[in-house]
């Protein structure tokens, strides 16, 4: 059985999320700009990020969870 990877596409570009696994990630641009294990850091950290205006937030499933349907 070959194994579910769950991937960040934007403009033909994959970037894996493997790393990710279990953690709630804030993207933009194409591009992974923070992550924590909670939902409340991750707001506070990007609250803090001065560049960054309304980001994608998305909780990585773990790896035994496999990706959402």
């Amino acid at each position: 059985m070959k194994k579910a990877e769950t991937f960040l596409s934007q403009n033909e570009k994959n970037s894996p999320l493997d790393e990710y696994a279990g953690q709630w990630v804030a993207f933009a641009n194409g591009k992974v700009v923070a992550h924590q294990t909670s939902l409340g850091r991750l707001m506070k950290k990007v609250k803090d990020l001065k560049k960054v205006k309304k980001p994608s937030i998305l909780l990585v499933p773990k790896k035994k969870e496999g990706p959402y349907v």
